[in-house]
């Protein structure tokens, strides 16, 4: 029963109708502010965390998220591709890839694009891109078949449709005095796709035997794209990468020893994009947490003046035998109160929020014609709730709170019976 009494009490205190109405103001302003202070962090770390799942679903599904780069056509990819899968757990698939930089030539009109040649059986391990065809098939890019895939912006752009012709420009070395001798080739549009803007304008898909013929290569793949079960490791498995490719060359006597590698992955082609969206989360949660200082100086100011109102019960208690750390206790739990109050409402409100913000964001730009999401990879905003950064707001707002009642509770520990009872 002593152990419970700071709470029966505390609760008392909190329930009690007081006649001073700025007080009673200024408790919900306190409780206010933490709920605001909670919910806010939570739907903008959520977004921001949406955002990360979407940059890795997305734009990392269709870019190369580590790649391994041969210093000449290799006949044969696999033994390299077994190797490498084999020698990291992290590596999810392995495919050939042929790549190059050109232009699209549609109707005298230019658009520059990333040429990647391919192998469709092999490109659904590494890539979404079989899963975002909305027209044609992937499997139409056979070698010799002419065939091309392009994204939904370019066939929007020039307003094509399947079976159109395609040309694409490449500019090759040349021996000639020019340096760089720009070639003309001609393809049939077979399918499209859709991601986001950025990649369906860059990214073109041709047959990777057809790719090594307009780059005057012998047949093969000039190296291996990687996907990752997680993608921000991609460093250390383009590494691990690297050194399985070459000790593929000395185990197996695949190729000559004069072959050499070298090795890209995403977040030296994409990694600003990543680093703008870490920068961000951690900029608004910190801006986000001042809310929740605000609102803890408002529980300093409430439980100050909880104590004033409450001098003449101080009192009573001590005569009754209370203790300072009863008395402690009692406007410690109060703060507490208030401050749990808060934080499981703002937290209810913040997880609503975060798992209906994709539907209301997309309703929005859509009912209005607002174009809010023209420009990015996503077409509303996204939304993932992670527990432990919930946990961590939960908990270091509730640590505020508590911080914040030290100073009233030891304000009300020092009240002295005989001057409150007297009005000094």
């Amino acid at each position: 029963m002593r152990c419970l009494l700071p709470l029966f009490i505390g609760l008392r205190f909190t329930r009690s109708k007081n006649a001073n109405k700025f007080l009673s103001f200024i408790s919900v302003v306190s409780m206010a502010g933490l709920i605001l202070g909670v919910a806010a962090l939570i739907v903008v770390t959520s977004v921001l965390n949406g955002f990360e799942k979407v940059l890795a679903d997305k734009v990392l599904g269709m870019v190369p998220q580590a790649s391994v780069y041969a210093s000449y056509p290799l006949d044969d990819w696999t033994p390299f591709a077994q190797q490498i899968k084999a020698n990291d757990p992290n590596v999810a698939g392995v495919a050939p890839i042929v790549q190059a930089r050109g232009m699209i030539s549609i109707g005298g009109e230019v658009n520059s694009t990333i040429l990647n040649g391919i192998e469709p059986q092999f490109q659904a391990d590494v890539s979404i891109i079989e899963d975002s065809m909305v027209m044609g098939q992937l499997d139409t890019l056979v070698s010799g078949s002419g065939n091309i895939v392009l994204g939904q912006y370019v066939i929007d752009k020039y307003d094509l449709k399947l079976g159109d012709e395609v040309g694409i420009i490449i500019s090759k070395p040349s021996s000639s005095t020019v340096g760089m001798t720009p070639t003309f080739h001609t393809y049939t549009l077979s399918g499209v796709f859709h991601v986001d803007e950025q990649s369906d304008k860059w990214l073109s898909y041709i047959a990777m035997d057809d790719a090594s013929d307009i780059l005057d290569l012998e047949h093969g793949a000039v190296g291996v794209r990687l996907s990752l079960y997680d993608v921000f490791a991609s460093k250390e498995s383009a590494e691990k990468a690297l050194v399985s490719a070459t000790n593929t060359i000395q185990t197996l006597k695949v190729a000559p020893d004069n072959l050499t590698f070298s090795i890209v992955e995403w977040t030296q082609t994409h990694g600003s994009l990543y680093s703008a969206i870490r920068i961000q989360k951690t900029i608004m949660s910190l801006l986000l947490f001042l809310i929740i200082l605000v609102a803890a100086f408002n529980v300093v100011a409430t439980l100050v003046m909880s104590v004033t109102d409450k001098r003449a019960e101080v009192a009573i208690l001590k005569t009754f035998g209370a203790s300072s750390t009863l008395i402690s206790r009692i406007f410690i739990i109060q703060g507490a109160i208030i401050g749990v109050t808060g934080i499981l409402i703002g937290l209810v409100l913040g997880v609503g929020m975060s798992l209906s913000i994709h539907s209301i964001s997309a309703w929005v730009n859509t009912t209005f014609n607002l174009g809010l999401f023209d420009n990015y990879f996503v077409e509303a905003l996204p939304a993932e709730i992670k527990a432990l950064d919930v946990f961590f707001i939960i908990v270091s707002s509730f640590v505020i709170v508590l911080l914040s009642t030290i100073y009233p509770a030891y304000s009300a520990a020092k009240i002295e019976p005989v001057k409150a009872l007297r009005g000094e």
